[in-house]
């Protein structure tokens, strides 16, 4: 071989040497920076490319096995698995091999886990655990707020009714890049729900202002804007709430071919009512169409006025109504100053060595509970109930928590004292149980308050901004408390404002003249002790005696009588219920007499059909309550309590 050719061939296989060095080079940085399967799944997953990502990270538990595949694999591969509906398998990791992973390499679990983990058990229909599994991380870590997981937290907390919950999450929501608009919707309903009208305004406004089409929110905008109105209203911001309303669309246009939005032109109407515009404001309304008529005890969307403003009005209900116990169930300020307190310290009913003493400390009554060889004070906020029957006071402690105080004062025909606070028996295992029940608050709001007051908000902690309005100052339970707010109507009674019949339309709820069915609901909401769902398992418990506005409705004189038979059909609200036997004996008897029988008895409690005999057989004339509504011995109230399930009662039921 020629020298030429000899060098020929070296320079060939020095090359192709050079090449293989380079190549296997190439290869070895390829495996060493090329990225591995976490990688390359979390991008498939930050791309939303689950199934991708499922699938990457399935190859590699299988290749290196279920016990020896790294954490990261395991916590990603399960979160595939919740976006893609395959919860059990996920809880399975979650709970299994994942657990034992991060305990040993003493991870910590990332928020969109804990998002992820909560989801899947809310799915397997665990709600109330996937909740606090939201909770706990929530509280765990503020700061690093996750937008999916606040957004499910808030939307299940009101579900759940955990008020306090949702307003919170809600509010962290919205302070996040990019979900300020959704999270101020949500708030904006949820202010709706513990009656902050301001709390909505504010809310809906910048939501409305960030994204005014309500994109991605849970409703459209239409939507909002009414809300917002309906609170601008409340508000007496008629000009702003007319402003909300023109841009929904079906309202700004009055073309034939449109379908009117009947929901946003009867607060139009509102609206121009409050602006003097009073033909403007019959021709929204006769647009609304029966919008109003469908919603019979539905509140207006006004401000408050107080009693005091009805009275000169409506002199005979007003005088009438200030003697009922209505106005005499809810004490506060200086108003506790007069209500019967012990002369000594009084024994605990759980346990003899602990006492209570309840004694006024300048302008304040203070409860002294002395346990232990300590005494706990607490400061009284409210009475609840009357002197004259049963009055209960509600404290606060050192944490500012509210507390029902361990006794409650009694007043019967046989004497007065002091006694256990009902519901408070046998709770007394701890020193916080002994100072008193814990009081349930919600958005700062005592749960008792409701049922006691024209409008619970005006007592909330901290108060509301400017204080309560002219309705705080009604003693206890006011006017607008079943009527609504009267702010519209003072303006509809010095105006004309017609429906679409040409008939004046008063702009006030009207209780009287709503079906049966509708009115029991409202008596019914505070007429209530307990969940209807547990009364009507267990109709026959003595103890749901308390609950007439629900247990009524079981009786056939009720299901029987096509929508007649209502609470007014025996009890005018406006005075204090008669305690004649004879009285309501005589509703009885106008319905279940001869003359009576097999027609349809239109004006009375009964209309039962042709035939069916509704003249009591053991006494047609009296004596109907003793044996089908008695009195029902409430020990814990000292009290005896009509019975409302109307009904054949078995001997062994008397």
């Amino acid at each position: 071989m020629s020298p030429q050719r000899r060098r020929a061939v070296w320079g060939i296989g020095a090359t192709v040497a050079v090449l293989g060095v380079a190549l296997g080079l190439a290869l070895v940085v390829q495996s060493l920076w090329a990225p591995g399967p976490a990688v390359r799944a979390r991008e498939a997953y930050a791309r939303g490319d689950w199934d991708r990502a499922a699938e990457i990270l399935r190859a590699e538990i299988r290749d290196v096995g279920n016990r020896s595949a790294d954490p990261e694999i395991l916590r990603l591969y399960a979160r595939c698995l919740v976006r893609l509906d395959r919860d059990a398998s996920a809880l399975s990791i979650y709970d299994g091999r994942l657990r034992q992973a991060e305990a040993e390499a003493a991870l910590e679990p990332e928020p969109e886990d804990a998002f992820l983990k909560g989801l899947a058990i809310v799915r397997t229909g665990r709600i109330e655990a996937g909740l606090e599994v939201w909770r706990r991380a929530l509280a765990e870590k503020p700061g690093a707020d996750h937008a999916e997981m606040l957004d499910n937290s808030t939307r299940l907390s009101v579900r759940l009714q955990r008020i306090d919950q949702a307003l919170v999450s809600a509010r962290r929501l919205s302070n996040l890049p990019g979900w300020e608009a959704r999270g101020r919707f949500l708030l904006g309903e949820i202010s709706e729900l513990v009656d902050d009208p301001p709390g909505v305004v504010a809310a809906l406004e910048e939501g409305l202002k960030r994204e005014p089409e309500a994109r991605g929110a849970l409703f459209d905008a239409a939507h909002f804007r009414r809300l917002l109105a309906r609170n601008l209203l409340r508000l007496g911001r008629a000009a702003d709430a007319e402003a909300q309303l023109r841009m929904i669309p079906a309202v700004s246009s009055f073309s034939l071919s449109s379908t009117p939005d009947r929901e946003a032109e009867w607060l139009l109407s509102r609206a121009y009512l409050q602006l003097g515009r009073m033909p403007e404001a019959g021709k929204a309304l006769a647009r609304s169409g029966d919008y109003a008529a469908e919603h019979r005890l539905m509140p207006e969307p006004a401000p408050f006025v107080g009693s005091a403003a009805c009275a000169p009005c409506h002199r005979d209900q007003s005088d009438a109504y200030d003697a009922t116990r209505h106005t005499r169930t809810f004490y506060h300020g200086k108003g506790l100053l007069d209500l019967p307190r012990p002369d000594r310290p009084v024994i605990d009913p759980d346990d003899p060595k602990v006492t209570h003493a309840i004694e006024r400390k300048g302008d304040a009554i203070e409860s002294a509970s002395r346990i232990g060889g300590q005494v706990r004070r607490m400061v009284v906020e409210y009475a609840f109930g009357t002197p004259q029957h049963y009055l209960t006071m509600i404290a606060r402690d050192d944490e500012r928590n509210y507390r029902a105080l361990r006794v409650s004062y009694y007043h019967t025909s046989g004497g007065s004292g002091w006694g256990a606070t009902a519901g408070d028996v046998g709770h007394s295992d701890t020193v916080e149980d002994l100072r008193g029940q814990r009081i349930d608050v919600r958005d700062g709001v005592v749960r008792c308050l409701y049922c006691h007051v024209t409008r619970s908000r005006d007592f909330r902690d901290p108060p509301p901004e400017g204080g309560g309005g002219p309705e705080a100052a009604d003693r206890a339970i006011g006017c607008e408390r079943c009527h609504g707010p009267g702010g519209n109507h003072v303006r509809a009674a010095t105006s004309d404002l017609r429906d679409r019949k040409g008939s004046t339309d008063f702009a006030i709820i009207n209780v009287a003249g709503t079906p049966a069915l509708t009115a029991n609901g409202q008596c019914a909401e505070c007429h209530t002790v307990g969940l209807p769902s547990q009364i009507k398992g267990d109709p026959e418990n003595p103890a749901y005696v308390r609950s007439p506005g629900v247990t009524m409705t079981f009786s056939r004189c009720y299901t029987e009588s096509n929508g007649a038979l209502s609470c007014m059909t025996c009890h005018d609200p406006h005075r204090e219920a008669n305690h004649s036997a004879a009285f309501y004996e005589a509703k009885c008897v106008a319905c279940h007499s001869a003359s009576k029988e097999g027609a349809n008895a239109k004006t009375a409690a009964s209309s039962a059909p042709a035939g069916r005999r509704t003249v009591c057989p053991v006494n047609p004339a009296r004596d109907c309550l003793n044996c089908h509504m008695p009195k029902v011995p409430m020990p814990t109230l000292h009290a005896q309590l009509t019975d409302h399930y109307i009904r054949v009662r078995k001997p062994e039921k008397r």
